[in-house]
């Protein structure tokens, strides 16, 4: 695991740096499971993003705000 990942693996987990290096090194946690589940999770954000950032856009098709309301 390179050390971007390490950089905000510990977070994911909920743990410091420190624990998450023991246990790397300790075998308590696959690195590749890791990585997997990591990877799982940066799509999941992105595709969150993407679909709110598409219903918002959506939003703003249905209201003309040029139009005057009366």
């Amino acid at each position: 695991m390179n050390t971007d990942t390490l950089n905000y693996a510990h977070l994911y987990l909920g743990l410091t740096r420190q624990e998450l290096k023991r246990r790397l090194e300790l075998g308590q946690i696959d690195p590749q499971i890791l990585k997997a589940q990591l990877d799982q999770n940066s799509r999941e954000v992105k595709l969150d993003a993407l679909s709110e950032r598409w219903i918002e856009l959506k939003s703003l098709d249905q209201v003309d705000k040029f139009l005057p309301t009366e």
